[in-house]
C-alpha cells in the first residue's frame, strides 16, 4: 500500500463540529487546485487542514458523482444514476424532469436532518436541483442556475429554454428539417451542419453567459448573505455549496475558437496544443476568479458566525481534460486529469482554522465523504473506507443524439461526431489498489494498468503485469456486489 505523510484519518478524528460547509467547486481537477499561487483561498485552508492528495471522484460528470457521494454508492449501483442520453430521443439531459436518485433514497442530508442539522443547498448546477432528486433531503434549496445564468441575455434564454422544454415543438420541427434536407446535396447538407452546430453552441453559450467570468458564484454569495441574515434559525447548519465557474465553455480572448468539444474529438477539428492551452488558461482564469469568490464566501459566514465551529470542506465532483490522453473536457474516461480531485477538510474555531496540516497521499474515495460528515455530525453509522473505484457510464451530452443519427447517412461530419459519441458512450472503470490503477473498458478496447507513480499515466504496463490487472478487476467486481 502507498505511504503517506501521516496515516489516513479515522472516521471520527476530524471531531464533531456544530455547522459543516461543504464547497464543492465543479470541474477542479486536483492538478489545477494544489499548489496554484492564483488560488490563495484554497491554499490558505489546505495549509492549516487535511489535504487528500489522491482524492478519487467515483463519475466523470455531475449527475451521477453527487448521486454516489449523497448515497455512499457507486453509481453502478444506482439505477437512476445513469441515463443513456445518446440511444434515448426522448430524454434531454437539460430537461428538469429527469431523475438521477429514488424518491425514496437515504441521502446524506437526510441522515443529517435526522441528527438535528438544517440542511441547505446552493446550486448552480442544473443537475443538481430538488427536480432530479438530487437535492433529496435538505430543508431548503437554492436553485440558483437559472436566474444566474438568464441575465445576460434574458430573451434568448427564454426562447432556448421554451425550446427545450418543448419536446413536441422540437420534433416536430426535428421532422420538419429532415423532410427539407431530402433536397439539399450531400456536400451542402454537411457544410450546413457544420455551421448550424457551431452557430447553436455559440448561441447557447451566448445566452447563458459560460463566455463570461462568472457563472453564479456572486448570485451565490448573495443568497448565502440574505439566507444567514434572514432566515438562519440557529439549528446546526449543514450547508452544501455547488459553484460551476470551472465549468466549460471558456472566457478566451480569440473569439474565433470554436469550443465544441465533439469537433475535437472526431476530428473535424484539429485539438492542437495551442488550442488546449487557451481553453486551459481561461479555466485558469475562471479558478483565479472563483478563489476570490470563496474568500467572500468565508467572510460571510465568519460574519454570521457560522466559523465559530465548524468544518469546512473544498472538494469537487470531477476534473478536466486539456488534450491528455487525447481528450477534452470531462464525461469521458475515467483517467486522472477527470477523477481525480481536491479534497480539503478545514476545522474552524471562533473564525479561524486550526492550524493541523496533514498531507494525505494515500488514494481514497470521494465516497468516504459521506462517512466522514455524518462523523462530524457525531453519527455512530458504522463506516468503512471504500473501494477507490471511478465509473465512467456513458456521455452527458445526448441532446442531438435524433439528429446525428437521422444525417449521419448524408453527412460526413455528422457521422464522424455520432461514431465518436457512440465510442465513449459506452462504459469503463477505474481502480487503484497496491500501486496500481487498471482502467477496463468491458472488452470494447484493451485494458490499461498504470504504476501510481506514473503520475500522468503515460505508461501503460499491463503486459509485463496481467496477474495484477486481473487481480484489480475481480477486486472491482468483489466490490461492486458488496457495497
Amino acid at each position: 500500500m502507498f505511504s503517506s505523510s501521516k496515516p489516513i484519518p479515522r472516521h471520527d478524528s476530524f471531531g464533531k463540529s456544530k455547522n459543516i460547509i461543504v464547497l464543492l467547486l465543479d470541474t477542479l481537477r486536483a492538478s489545477d487546485a494544489y499548489g496554484n499561487p492564483s488560488l490563495r483561498n484554497i491554499n490558505y485552508l489546505s495549509s492549516h487542514g487535511t489535504r487528500f492528495e489522491n482524492a478519487i471522484s467515483p463519475a466523470t460528470w455531475t449527475a451521477p458523482a453527487h448521486a454516489s457521494i449523497f448515497t455512499s454508492k457507486l453509481p453502478s449501483q444506482i439505477k437512476e444514476a445513469s441515463h443513456n442520453f445518446l440511444s434515448d430521443s426522448s430524454i434531454d439531459p437539460w430537461v428538469v424532469k429527469i431523475k438521477f436518485l429514488p424518491s425514496n433514497a437515504a441521502t446524506l442530508a437526510s441522515k443529517l436532518s435526522g441528527k438535528g442539522y438544517y440542511s441547505v443547498l446552493f446550486s448552480n448546477n442544473p443537475f443538481l436541483t430538488s427536480n432530479t432528486n438530487l437535492a433529496i433531503g435538505f430543508n431548503r434549496v437554492y436553485d440558483l442556475w437559472m436566474d444566474s445564468n438568464i441575465k445576460y441575455n434574458p430573451k434568448k434564454a427564454k426562447l432556448l429554454t421554451g425550446f427545450i422544454r418543448g419536446e413536441a415543438m422540437r420534433k416536430a420541427l426535428f421532422r420538419t428539417a429532415l423532410s427539407l434536407s431530402r433536397f439539399i446535396p450531400n456536400s451542402l447538407l454537411n457544410r450546413l451542419y457544420l455551421n448550424l452546430r457551431v452557430k447553436m453552441a455559440s448561441s447557447v453559450a451566448n445566452a447563458d453567459g459560460t463566455y463570461k467570468m462568472d457563472r453564479g458564484a456572486t448570485d451565490t454569495n448573495n443568497a448565502l448573505k440574505a439566507y444567514l441574515e434572514k432566515e438562519y434559525n440557529y439549528k446546526p447548519q449543514f450547508m452544501f455549496i455547488n459553484c460551476i465557474e470551472a465549468h466549460e465553455n471558456y472566457p478566451i480572448r480569440d473569439s474565433s475558437i470554436i469550443q465544441d468539444k465533439w469537433l475535437y474529438l472526431s476530428g473535424i477539428l484539429e485539438m492542437s496544443d495551442d488550442i488546449t492551452k487557451k481553453f486551459h488558461e481561461g479555466y485558469r482564469r475562471r479558478l483565479s476568479y472563483l478563489d476570490k469568490q470563496i474568500g467572500k464566501s468565508l467572510q460571510i459566514l465568519r460574519d454570521n458566525s457560522m466559523l465559530d465551529d465548524a468544518s469546512v470542506i473544498v472538494t469537487s465532483d470531477h476534473g478536466q481534460f486539456f488534450g491528455e490522453h487525447g481528450m477534452l473536457y470531462h464525461s469521458l474516461y475515467p483517467y486522472k486529469e477527470v477523477n481525480n480531485v481536491p479534497l480539503i477538510i478545514s476545522k474552524f474555531e471562533n473564525g479561524k482554522p486550526v492550524s493541523n496540516p496533514i498531507n494525505i497521499s494515500d488514494p481514497t474515495s470521494l465516497i468516504d465523504l459521506h462517512g466522514m460528515i455524518l462523523s462530524m455530525a457525531g453519527s455512530n453509522e458504522s463506516y468503512k473506507r471504500n473501494p477507490v473505484i471511478s465509473e465512467h457510464n456513458g456521455i452527458s451530452e445526448g441532446w442531438d443524439g435524433m439528429l446525428l443519427s437521422a444525417l449521419r447517412r448524408r453527412s460526413e461530419y455528422a457521422a464522424r461526431i455520432y461514431k465518436t459519441k457512440l465510442s465513449y458512450n459506452s462504459r469503463a472503470y477505474s481502480i487503484i489498489s497496491d500501486g496500481y490503477k487498471l482502467v477496463n473498458f468491458y472488452g470494447k478496447k484493451p485494458s490499461e494498468l498504470y504504476r501510481i507513480r506514473d503520475k500522468e499515466e503515460k505508461e501503460n504496463v499491463i503486459d509485463s503485469n496481467r496477474s495484477v490487472a486481473k487481480r484489480l478487476g475481480r477486486i472491482y467486481k468483489y466490490n461492486k456486489s458488496a457495497l
